[in-house]
């Protein structure tokens, strides 16, 4: 049977009540490696039968973290972004992802006149899982029909986080669903 959805998230579970924090990230990536050795999971909920969209399969009311496969149709490149006060285990099921990492290098005083510099950059490949931090900047670019799953440290749609458009030079707020939910 192999490692699954359900131990996977008991096991992050107990990590992230004792260390939620970049050592404890780090073994949920680490486990997260595991979950998609297992090509049962895989094939369930990534499989080519799987419509394109973005599923729920976990929500811990302890800890807050959000385990979501994104079944993806038409290939994109995001701008870069971060997930505000959260952060984000990307891991490649099918096809590949470029994740790529920036920082912004002017003094932040003005949010019509960004420069961002690209700092890191490489490939995730089916098996491989990438950790982007709180705060970190990053965007991602998959081919048509790439496959992966994610955990991220909230529901992302309750916090606030920032977009950055290079073209324009200009950063704006993506407000979190519940503010505007009253």
């Amino acid at each position: 049977m192999g490692y699954t959805l359900q131990d996977f998230c008991a096991e992050i579970h107990e990590i992230l009540v004792d260390e939620n924090n970049a050592t404890g990230r780090e073994k949920v990536r680490v486990k997260m490696e595991k979950l998609l050795a297992n090509e049962t999971f895989v094939s369930q909920f990534c499989g080519p039968e799987k419509k394109p969209g973005v599923y729920k399969l976990n929500e811990d009311p302890t800890t807050g973290a959000v385990v979501l496969s994104h079944v993806m149709g038409e290939g994109h490149t995001s701008p870069p972004h971060d997930h505000g006060n959260s952060w984000a285990i990307y891991g490649q099921a099918t096809g590949y992802t470029v994740m790529t990492e920036w920082d912004r290098v002017d003094d932040g005083s003005d949010d019509e006149a960004i420069e961002m510099k690209e700092t890191k950059q490489y490939k995730l490949d089916p098996g491989q899982v990438g950790l982007f931090d709180v705060g970190v900047i990053h965007s991602i670019e998959y081919p048509d029909d790439a496959r992966f799953v994610r955990v991220t440290g909230v529901d992302l749609d309750g916090i606030d986080r920032k977009s950055y458009n290079l073209k324009h030079t200009t950063v704006k707020t993506i407000r979190a669903e519940s503010a505007n939910q009253g």
